[in-house]
């Protein structure tokens, strides 16, 4: 690591307490000069470092800039081998992720950008990357299921970890739109899309794709009138100072990492259920370009979609075959 990263390193994991320069130049072998600029580059980032006289160096604030460091610095056992990349713009984080699964088979990697310029959701539509202050990031994992029609869980498992950590970290409460569509205050706020990729020489599947895309702050004044209709944002106009997205992005990725490793559990299920919108409402949607309706009464133990139908039975609907407006959803 740099002497840059070095420092913070050290300084994230002691910030009870101050270091003196000349014993942070001892530790990692440089001079006290290189340190001296390691702290001023760290401060021109954002974070909050005191110089106390015949003490040190404190951190007492971090920078809400995106840092690898700070993601992984309270993240799980789960992923202690993660590769986590960061960048101010990308054509889509799922094709960064696509690709590292590729050259990285078996490993965990994390692709994190400010905006997209090819953010795309089910189906192939678009998806709108270009506010003023949007969080969209992808995650290959190898998968923890055998079967295909166990892939989808991670859209679950994923809408459910996004909804815990915006409640966690803003003390928000946010709902789904089943299956992977993420609302506040009757607005779309975040999107999922999970894809998996094909090992065709071993057979089955060598990786899960989940890509994420958040609505921060900003408004819609240059998106079509159709995204205007439907879309939100978490914040508004203005990001509080108290949100910080590495913290929101670890806690993120402890919560989902936690049902990784048990993907038939039912805990993530019954959280997902508390969440769900739409409960004794009408709705419409269609299958295969066919047009149906009826009303929503919750999701079953594998995450699919009850509803119940004029004559009183119960279709039973999964999330690759159906699509719901989510104009209906909104208010």
């Amino acid at each position: 690591m740099s002497v840059q990263k070095n420092v913070l390193d050290y300084l994230l994991k002691n910030s009870d307490s101050p270091i003196s320069g000349q014993a942070l130049a001892s530790s990692f072998n440089v001079s006290r000069n290189a340190i001296w600029k390691a702290i001023e580059q760290l401060r021109q980032q954002g974070y909050q470092i005191e110089s106390k006289r015949n003490q040190g160096y404190q951190l007492k604030a971090v920078s809400d800039e995106l840092d690898t460091q700070q993601i992984s610095l309270n993240l799980s056992d789960v992923w202690s081998d993660l590769y986590i990349e960061v960048h101010k713009e990308v054509s889509s984080t799922n094709d960064l992720a696509k690709q590292f699964s590729i050259d990285c088979p078996g490993k965990s990697g994390l692709f994190i950008s400010e905006k997209q310029t090819q953010g795309r959701g089910r189906r192939g539509r678009a998806f709108h990357s270009e506010l003023s202050n949007g969080l969209y990031f992808s995650l290959a994992v190898k998968p923890n299921v055998k079967e295909a029609q166990d892939v989808p869980r991670y859209t679950i498992a994923a809408a459910t970890a996004l909804v815990q950590s915006i409640e966690e970290t803003t003390g928000l409460s946010a709902q789904i739109k089943w299956v992977n569509d993420i609302f506040y205050k009757q607005k779309k706020i975040a999107g999922i899309l999970s894809e998996a990729t094909s090992d065709l020489e071993l057979g089955g599947f060598s990786a899960v794709i989940i890509g994420i895309g958040i609505n921060l702050s900003g408004d819609f004044t240059e998106a079509s009138s159709e995204v205007q209709e439907v879309a939100g944002t978490l914040f508004e106009d203005i990001i509080p100072a108290s949100f910080n997205r590495n913290t929101f992005l670890s806690n993120f990725l402890n919560h989902l990492g936690n049902y990784h490793l048990d993907l038939t559990a039912p805990t993530f299920i019954e959280i997902y259920r508390q969440h769900l919108m739409g409960l004794n409402k009408e709705v419409t949607y269609s299958i295969n370009n066919e047009q149906y309706s009826g009303i929503i009464e919750g999701i079953d133990q594998d995450g699919h979609l009850m509803v119940r139908q004029s004559n009183g039975t119960i279709d039973t609907l999964l999330g690759q075959e159906v699509h719901f407006s989510s104009k209906q959803f909104v208010k």
